[in-house]
């Protein structure tokens, strides 16, 4: 019986057999490891990888309609849940929004009224240091006066005592001479009596 040649698969046969074997294994399926296993050029590895993975590729199962109507109701009733939750989320915000706006507003008027009442303190205090500064330079004028009378004063008085003791001395002058003066009267007068009585006598 004569025995016909069997044909040798192809080299990208062959990667595809060996990518099937690796992914078997739980081996990563690669081009250039598939080229390692097969003994194939890297064309050739390729094209087997990409047969491989199209023929290891599961169909899809359609869908039955009941498990679509329930899906699409499920969907339905998903969005307007997530509709419903942002509406509510959107209202509070804007409720959060508002109140925040209140409440910035009502600082601002706060911090108005707090400037304004800074402000009159700040113009209170200004004029009280003026009112001071007024004060000191008055009582200033007031002590440099004072010290000026006392000092006139002081000299109106020195120079009264002066004039005092130089009177006070000009008397005791002139109680001295007047001392002399009786003196010398009495003695004039008694000379004068002396020669009065010897002229009568003889």
């Amino acid at each position: 019986m004569e025995q016909h040649p069997t044909s040798s698969p192809s080299p990208a046969q062959r990667a595809a057999d060996a990518s099937a074997e690796m992914d078997a294994a739980g081996a990563k399926v690669t081009v250039s490891a598939v080229r390692a296993r097969a003994g194939v050029s890297m064309e050739a590895a390729r094209l087997g990888v990409e047969q491989w993975r199209t023929q290891s590729r599961q169909p899809e199962i359609p869908m039955p309609e009941t498990v679509q109507r329930i899906f699409a109701s499920a969907w339905a009733t998903a969005v307007s849940d997530a509709d419903a939750r942002y509406q509510s989320d959107r209202e509070a915000a804007r409720e959060l929004v508002a109140a925040a706006a209140a409440e910035a507003q009502e600082a601002g008027k706060l911090v108005d009224t707090e400037a304004a009442r800074a402000e009159a303190e700040k113009e209170r205090a200004i004029a009280a240091e003026q009112e001071v500064a007024r004060l000191r330079g008055q009582l200033t004028e007031e002590a440099a006066r004072h010290q000026g009378e006392r000092r006139l004063a002081a000299e109106a008085l020195e120079t009264e005592q002066t004039r005092t003791q130089e009177a006070r001395e000009a008397l005791a002058e002139a109680r001295g001479a007047l001392a002399i003066l009786q003196e010398q009267a009495a003695l004039y007068w008694n000379k004068t009596e002396t020669h009065k009585k010897e002229g009568i006598k003889e």
